[in-house]
């Protein structure tokens, strides 16, 4: 094969680009479909819709099993359309050669073959669906419970809801991205209830939104959205990544809350949001390998902030009403008060001293040190039985 293909078959030339992904489809060369994926970080969205576009014209009754062969390497940019491409060449006879591969396949072939059936919903791959979750290998998983959900198999996600009460975090966050991958609408509440009972809460919220959009939850039930988007921001920059800022919808909501700030939660939401954008544009580190267009949505979040510092601001007193022990915004009302150097609450902050919950004491404790009033606290009451922590809170007082 023409050693070129590929960056021909990227490039301005239609007519040559044409011929390339003819070529390309009939020769289903695997080294150079591993060079195709590898290139596609790097190209325009443009070019690549260019390059899918030309290879679906290329593709036909006659070549379409070819790309079979292309299964043995994944590529989160071939999935859909590899899948959907098949299914409008479906026939008893292809679904059966696919079966055969969700069956037998490696994790690579399986994950192709279980996103065909998201397209063709036969019951007759259920069985092997449902085997193919026990994967570690991620788009096998996703994808298999993508077309479970698209055959309604109600038996298998009632599993996946009971999982979302464990105990342990991590088959916690896999039932999560079952549910989220599955599609039913209905388990949102469920969802953020298990997010709120969890020591990942970034972790699922970055999944929920696979399900649901962050601005439309808001403006539908407020209470939920409000926590779902607080544990957004929480993870943004750290555990969830910052491309995931029109995904996740910040620019439009920012604008909502500015302009619908009746809800007390939008006080701690705002202030949450200036303050990671603050975060993440004073430290290079964070958006210096961003690309152009991440780096301007990200700037034009914070101008929006900026541009509203008053009415950010004239909320601040609001703040008091998560200053109480088991309110889920309780920790991030401790992060703005302490980034703010905001000192109206600390009789508040006192009284979190007296908790039976230690952990809490301590943070109590350091919130009050970064605010310089640690001298209202008599340390001879701070009565802390685990021994890491009241190091901790002796290491406080010194």
């Amino acid at each position: 094969m023409d050693k070129k293909i590929v960056e021909i078959l990227c490039a301005k030339d239609e007519q040559a680009a044409k011929m390339a992904a003819i070529k390309f489809i009939e020769k289903c060369d695997l080294s150079e479909f591993k060079k195709l994926c590898e290139k596609m970080d790097y190209l325009f969205d443009f070019v690549r819709e260019n390059v899918f576009r030309r290879l679906s014209q290329a593709i036909n009754k006659n070549n379409f099993i070819n790309i079979l062969n292309f299964f043995e390497f994944y590529s989160p940019y071939f999935d859909e359309f590899f899948a959907s491409t098949l299914s409008e060449y479906a026939n008893e006879d292809l679904t059966d050669k696919i079966l055969e591969i969700l069956c037998n396949g490696t994790n690579e072939q399986k994950a192709y073959a279980a996103s065909y059936f998201k397209f063709i919903h036969d019951p007759i791959a259920i069985d092997d669906l449902e085997k193919n979750l026990g994967t570690d290998f991620e788009p096998l998983f996703i994808n298999s419970a993508m077309a479970l959900g698209k055959m309604n198999t109600q038996n298998i996600l009632e599993k996946f809801i009971e999982n979302l009460k464990s105990n342990d975090d991590f088959v916690k966050l896999k039932a999560v991205k079952f549910v989220t991958a599955y599609g039913d609408i209905s388990t949102t509440e469920l969802l953020i209830e298990s997010m709120m009972t969890s020591g990942m809460p970034e972790n699922i919220a970055g999944e929920i939104v696979n399900l649901v959009s962050p601005l439309e939850l808001i403006k539908n039930n407020f209470e939920i959205g409000a926590l779902l988007l607080n544990n957004l921001i929480n993870g943004l920059g750290e555990i969830l990544p910052l491309e995931n800022v029109f995904y996740y919808e910040i620019y439009d909501i920012a604008g909502y809350l500015l302009e619908n700030s009746s809800h007390k939660e939008t006080a701690v939401l705002l202030y949450n949001i200036k303050n990671k954008f603050d975060i993440i544009t004073d430290n290079d580190e964070y958006i210096f390998d961003l690309d152009k267009n991440t780096k301007n949505e990200i700037f034009e979040i914070k101008n929006i902030l900026a541009k509203n510092l008053t009415r950010i601001y004239e909320n601040t007193h609001k703040l008091k009403e998560f200053l109480k022990e088991e309110n889920p915004y309780l920790e991030t009302a401790f992060e703005i008060i302490k980034s703010e150097k905001i000192k109206d609450f600390v009789e508040d902050i006192c009284k979190l001293t007296k908790s039976k919950n230690e952990t809490l004491v301590c943070e109590a404790l350091s919130l009050l040190k970064e605010l310089g009033e640690l001298s209202k606290i008599d340390k001879t009451k701070i009565n802390i039985k685990n021994a890491n922590l009241k190091a901790i809170s002796e290491q406080i007082f010194l």
